[in-house]
């Protein structure tokens, strides 16, 4: 299986993402490409690149088996428009990875929807990505299609 890993591009290290990934079993037997954005350095059993071109990143995304991405927006949906099986581990505020916990609420949102598998405990990471292939994903739709459903479902509720 090919995984492939989005750190994002923040000014932030994410080194605990970085080391549950390299304490995982799943290196061990699966191609795993990581996009490693401020967590700079070369690691044993991932192959590792800094940054990619925005061709680059949807040729890492299409080719993969699985997605495993902080919770930036634009990550997550690049994953999904793809149709892919998405693992979202957020960035938190008290490890320094990022300013706020935003990418918390981020997570929250997409997982609701049921689009994503959380993962907010990354000692479990192993077992989650052992699982994902029984995730079925809701086919993802664009904020301006769910607004809609919304506010048809709405209307419709009131004419019953």
């Amino acid at each position: 299986m090919r995984i492939f890993v989005m750190f994002g591009t923040q000014d932030k290290r994410f080194d605990r993402l970085l080391n549950a990934i390299l304490e995982s079993n799943f290196i061990k037997n699966n191609d795993v490409y990581v996009q490693l954005g401020y967590t700079k350095g070369t690691y044993k059993g991932i192959q590792c690149q800094e940054y990619y071109t925005e061709e680059e990143l949807k040729y890492q995304i299409k080719v993969a088996d699985l997605i495993i991405t902080h919770a930036g927006v634009g990550a997550i949906v690049s994953s999904l428009k793809q149709k892919k099986i998405t693992i979202v581990v957020p960035r938190l505020a008290k490890f320094k990875e990022q300013n706020n916990d935003h990418q918390v609420q981020i997570l929250e949102r997409f997982n609701k929807q049921k689009y994503i598998i959380p993962c907010t405990d990354l000692t479990k990471l192993d077992e989650v990505v052992n699982n994902a292939y029984k995730f079925k994903p809701v086919e993802y739709k664009t904020e301006k299609q769910g607004i809609i459903e919304e506010i048809t479902d709405f209307i419709n509720k009131i004419d019953k």
